[in-house]
């Protein structure tokens, strides 16, 4: 298969899982942990999507394109980091905070609620880093894994820089 056209079907099913997450409307079952809901609830149409970052301890040894894709200035535009939530020990905190990009600093990093690790895993999500994104309602806007090739951080990239409320479609 030529390669623009592997490209467009690889778009077109990243996409279509996008969609998919999108249209479950999940919404965290306990509701979304303070920090997020203060942030997403705070905002209108047309303001940044919230997002929120599941890791654990392991991740921050080098598996953070979720980190560096959230940092590019194209993507800061549309879609803002409200929480940084961690799986593990209370003990791990601090390690991951100093393992953590400067930047990250402004963003709450508190363990991940056992609701949301839950829901998580109904949607077949069982290993870190994710990236969940929230409009200010609340709604599930996208839910993935970290990239794990160049090809497909551009893919999330292009589909995070997508990203709308409803209001603004």
């Amino acid at each position: 298969m030529p390669g623009p056209i592997r490209w467009t079907l690889l778009l077109g099913a990243v996409a279509s899982l996008g969609l998919l997450g999108a249209s479950l409307s999940l919404r965290w079952r306990s509701g979304l942990p303070e920090a997020l809901a203060s942030v997403a609830a705070a905002r209108g149409p047309g303001a940044r999507v919230q997002a929120a970052i599941v890791l654990q301890l392991a991740d921050c040894s080098g598996n953070l394109r979720l980190l560096h894709l959230l940092h590019l200035p194209s993507v800061e535009a549309r879609l803002s980091l409200a929480i940084i939530w961690y799986e593990g020990p209370v003990s791990d905190s601090t390690e991951i905070r100093a393992r953590l990009p400067a930047w990250t600093r402004a963003s709450p990093l508190r363990p991940v609620p056992p609701s949301v690790v839950r829901d998580l895993a109904r949607l077949g999500h069982r290993t870190t880093p994710l990236l969940l994104a929230a409009d200010h309602d609340g709604r599930i806007r996208l839910v993935s894994q970290s990239p794990g090739t160049a090809r497909e951080v551009a893919g999330l990239r292009r589909i995070v820089e997508g990203l709308t409320y409803r209001e603004d479609l």
